[in-house]
């Protein structure tokens, strides 16, 4: 694990532990973070099947946990059912990234509006130029992958300090997503010089308390990340 990975690690870490998650590696969440992690790095390839025993055996876990990480990961969209029994990895279509922006540029403002009073106190706005040095961190060394996690650790602590629980579980699934659509690069990159500025932008925007110019800055900010358009 490099510096930066584990810097982002830590931060991810504790939002989980406040969440009230499972750090034991045998725990369904554990065990879903492990096969994300697997299909992000292509070592579980695009439509490919998920096979129980090997997947089992791989990460040492029982079949129980297993397939219910496995279901969630299909009620999440990340797996899809074979017609003859099993899952697949699902193979994510150019409608389905831009669905995946729809739902970002219309939650996000929301949850980004109840984020802004909780940036007046000192340490949330500490840990949110922590997350922009990473990411510029990554960005000078030209890593698309610590960039992407500096990216989706940026856009969760905003979701997180929303305070808005609805919001929080549907950014749980499509963050899943969104792991596996940046690091397997389905989506048209990013230059990584403008990755660190556009968030500084966002960050302005939000610590300036304007709501009305948020809206606009986050559509913005949404959809060209991915390379596709309204």
């Amino acid at each position: 694990m490099t510096i930066s990975e584990l810097f982002v690690y830590k931060i991810i870490n504790v939002y989980n532990m406040e969440n009230g998650m499972q750090s034991n590696l045998k725990s369904e969440e554990s065990v879903i973070d492990r096969l994300v992690d697997m299909i992000s790095c292509g070592e579980l390839g695009r439509a490919q099947r998920v096979r129980e025993v090997m997947i089992s055996e791989r990460l040492g876990v029982s079949r129980i946990p297993l397939r219910e990480a496995m279901g969630r990961l299909e009620s999440q969209g990340v797996l899809e059912a074979r017609e003859r029994g099993g899952m697949n990895v699902k193979a994510f279509s150019a409608k389905q990234i831009n669905e995946i922006c729809r739902v970002r540029a219309a939650l996000e403002p929301i949850a980004m509006r109840d984020a802004v009073v909780h940036l007046s106190r000192q340490e949330h706005r500490i840990t949110l130029n922590a997350i922009i040095e990473e990411m510029k961190w990554a960005a000078e060394h030209e890593s698309r992958e610590d960039v992407a996690r500096a990216d989706i650790a940026f856009h969760r602590f905003l979701i997180d300090l929303s305070g808005n629980d609805l919001i929080r579980k549907i950014w749980s699934g499509l963050e899943l997503q969104l792991r596996i659509i940046f690091r397997l690069e389905l989506y048209v990159p990013t230059n990584l010089d403008e990755v660190v500025p556009k968030h500084l932008h966002l960050r302005d925007v939000l610590l300036s308390g304007d709501l009305e110019k948020l809206d606009s800055t986050v559509a913005d900010h949404v959809w060209p990340e991915f390379g596709v358009t309204e």
